[in-house]
């Protein structure tokens, strides 16, 4: 009688610790770069709307690292017409996981912060994006709200940031 007892208690903590696994198992979400998660300073301007000036800009078809055409929303800095503004991007999340994937074509350099929210923890990094392009920031507080802020950093010549899309690794809490 005990031993099936122990097969009994074996079976049922096997059960319990595979739904486990399968409740707290990891996911991807992909925002592409007109995601409207996405916030741009200066704002993105409308696809559609011809007379608008911003430091960001959309380009369609344009190739990707692997060579598939996709969507790249671009600048290549501060414009008059939108009063010098310095081109920013924000995206407020829950994961564990950040993957920022450039352009084959982007060269800029830009201030990487993350900021995790209630701990008020902030982390800064340049980055050349010449030399990566794809971002990573790894073991996230998923507990807490980070906000992610991108600053393009004028250089002495032009360059461009090119922001093709952002993956996060988050806890499918099914």
């Amino acid at each position: 009688m005990p031993h099936c007892l122990f097969q009994l208690f074996l079976s049922f903590y096997l059960l319990i610790s595979t739904v486990a696994l399968a409740v707290s198992a990891q996911q991807q979400v992909v925002l592409g770069s007109t995601d409207p998660d996405l916030v741009y300073l200066p704002s993105l301007c409308n696809v559609s709307n011809t007379g608008c000036f911003s430091a960001w800009q959309i380009y369609f078809d344009f190739p990707s690292i692997d060579g598939t055409p996709v969507i790249v929303t671009s600048t290549t800095g501060p414009i008059p017409q939108d009063g010098n503004a310095v081109p920013q991007l924000f995206l407020t999340f829950r994961a564990s996981t950040l993957y920022l994937r450039t352009s084959p074509l982007s060269n800029a350099t830009v201030n990487f912060s993350l900021t995790a929210d209630p701990s008020g923890v902030t982390i800064t990094k340049q980055i050349n994006t010449n030399i990566s392009q794809l971002i990573i920031a790894d073991n996230l507080p998923e507990s807490q709200t980070t906000t992610l802020g991108v600053t393009f950093l004028q250089g002495v010549s032009s360059t461009r940031f090119d922001v093709e899309s952002i993956t996060l690794n988050v806890t499918d809490s099914r």
